[in-house]
């Protein structure tokens, strides 16, 4: 067969379908939008602070992204060629619009965007000061391990989309377990991965090659093919190293993209024929073994029945923490609105009034209309500003499940070793938490009684004071009453998402468990095709290790 990147993807497809290995289904899906892409990313990660996007703004000759003294980037940036500076923002649920490039800060930093509110997928900018870089895409990410939680999320969620990528590591500390541990999840994605070594415009000349010399000691150890590492300052007379980045990474990038895309492709294809592979090992050993040997297998990897119970019960743990207290954290939030929202009402009252003065039931349906109008109003922009606060808990409880699921994962690695001395692989899981859907906004009835049928018997000024008084005091019960809706229905809706995603995050874990069971059981007619399926993988790997030489 064709070694092609497609033709690796369907040979993984094949194995997956044939044995049912339904755990690795997300992973090839992944490797499928990456084939369907055509343009070549260059992403930048690292912890926050690093220096990500000063660095893209130094290298561009422009202040295209926001920087700050505090962690700046919430939201994913690509940067691509175009004849004209322009901006297009795309949120989470599909929707894209034309920005200025002005106001990318309002979308992309942690000042004007906290926790992502706007609920922005990411933003597209295009500049002729990429001329130098077409065909290729710089990406800013998220910084990582910062207090804001929800950008470490956004960072680790676009890895799998990674073509190249560029790891910013300060020099102070030069090099963490952290940073090791980013650059071992991009392992698994792209063969691609370069250390940009930031802000060492800091180091004495003999301080900076002590620096250096570290950096390369550690990714030696962790590293057997090395990985580049380019230091790199943003201030005046450091410039030597801006073209020593362009020379040896960036420009021969950008000439060999296709080359370079379908290279990566090829290693994300191999990463998940090696995962596959994995599986089949399980599934030849329990083929290979009696009934009895094949039970004693099942409980060496899945153990007993409670340790599989236990991680159930974890996943519903962290999603009722999640869960208990959301009603008063959003009352809370809410609180603050209350009174400016009130006084805002209440001066568009003040104006409103004397047009509905003609006779009370006139005064009660103008009223009614107006407040339930404008209350609407105010309450979906309320609820659209602090959307992201509202779904901060369902996204962070995202995250927990996720990083559950993996421990469980790896736990099963280790125990396969054990088994049988072959280390299976274990596919990355992300959790989304759903977009949230739109509360329904109410405002109920303005009076307890009807009064309009005094109409006939009281003119209205001899009421005209008594009924805005009246008004006003609804007015006042009105806002409180429906805040307190508007943070009922959001627990409502936050709640639904926590339980979405616990049934995903459950689903993840028996199709793990399933996927498992399956190869354990397999009948000892199987060992044939297992072999066969297993010399077809080695066959292809060692053909694409061979072609790589």
């Amino acid at each position: 067969m064709s070694d092609s990147p497609d033709a690796l993807l369907d040979l993984a497809a094949e194995i997956c379908a044939r044995y049912r290995i339904a755990d690795l289904e997300y992973f090839l899906e992944s490797c499928r939008a990456f084939a369907r892409a055509d343009t070549l990313n260059v992403a930048v990660f690292g912890r926050f602070k690093a220096g990500k996007s000063s660095f893209l703004n130094h290298l561009l000759g422009q202040a295209l992204l926001p920087v700050g003294v505090i962690p700046v980037t919430s939201v994913i940036t690509e940067i691509e060629f175009g004849p004209r500076e322009t901006a297009a923002v795309r949120y989470l649920d599909g929707r894209s619009e034309p920005a200025a490039p002005g106001q990318i800060a309002d979308f992309v930093s942690e000042t004007s965007n906290p926790g992502n509110q706007r609920r922005v997928a990411s933003v597209l900018v295009e500049a002729p000061s990429m001329a130098r870089y077409r065909g290729i895409r710089f990406v800013d990410t998220p910084g990582l391990h910062s207090v804001f939680e929800h950008n470490t999320g956004a960072a680790t969620d676009w890895l799998p989309n990674t073509g190249l990528a560029l790891v910013a590591v300060g020099v102070d500390p030069p090099l963490t377990q952290q940073d090791l541990d980013l650059i071992r999840d991009l392992r698994r994605f792209t063969p691609h991965i370069s250390v940009l070594l930031t802000k060492v415009d800091t180091l004495a000349a003999g301080e900076r090659a002590e620096v250096e010399s570290f950096v390369h000691q550690q990714l030696a150890r962790y590293a057997d093919d090395g990985i580049a590492v380019f230091p790199y300052s943003i201030r005046p007379g450091f410039e030597c190293l801006r073209e020593q980045l362009d020379r040896a990474l960036l420009l021969p990038a950008r000439g060999r993209a296709q080359d370079q895309r379908a290279a990566i492709l090829a290693h994300k294809a191999g990463s998940l024929l090696a995962e596959c592979r994995g599986y089949l090992a399980v599934a030849l050993k329990a083929a290979e073994s009696a009934d009895s040997g094949r039970e004693q297998l099942r409980q060496m990897i899945l153990g007993r029945e409670q340790a599989v119970d236990d991680a159930r019960l974890t996943l519903r743990l962290i999603t009722r923490h999640a869960a208990a207290g959301l009603r008063t954290a959003f009352e809370d939030l809410l609180r603050e609105d209350e009174e400016p929202l009130r006084q805002r009402l209440l001066a568009a009252f003040e104006v409103e009034f004397p047009a509905w003065t003609q006779s009370l039931a006139a005064a009660i349906d103008a009223f009614g209309q107006w407040l339930e109008d404008s209350m609407a109003r105010e309450m979906a922009v309320l609820s659209e500003r602090h959307s992201g606060e509202f779904a901060e808990p369902a996204r962070r409880a995202g995250r927990q499940l996720s990083q559950s699921l993996q421990d469980f994962r790896n736990r099963l690695a280790e125990q396969t070793l054990t088994a049988f001395g072959v280390a299976l692989r274990t596919t990355q899981v992300d959790l989304s938490a759903p977009r949230p859907r739109a509360p329904d906004i109410r405002v109920g009835r303005i009076f307890d009684h009807n009064w309009e049928l005094l109409s006939f018997v009281a003119p209205m000024p001899l009421l005209r004071g008594a009924v805005k008084r009246h008004f006003r005091r609804k007015l006042a019960d009105v806002v409180f009453m429906n805040l307190s809706r508007l943070a009922s229905q959001w627990e409502e809706i936050t709640g639904a998402m926590l339980a979405k995603l616990e049934a995903d995050a459950a689903g993840r874990l028996d199709t793990l468990i399933a996927t498992l069971e399956k190869l354990i059981q397999s009948a000892g007619q199987d060992a044939p095709r297992i072999h066969a399926d297993i010399a077809r993988l080695d066959g292809v790997t060692n053909h694409e290790r061979a072609g790589s030489l």
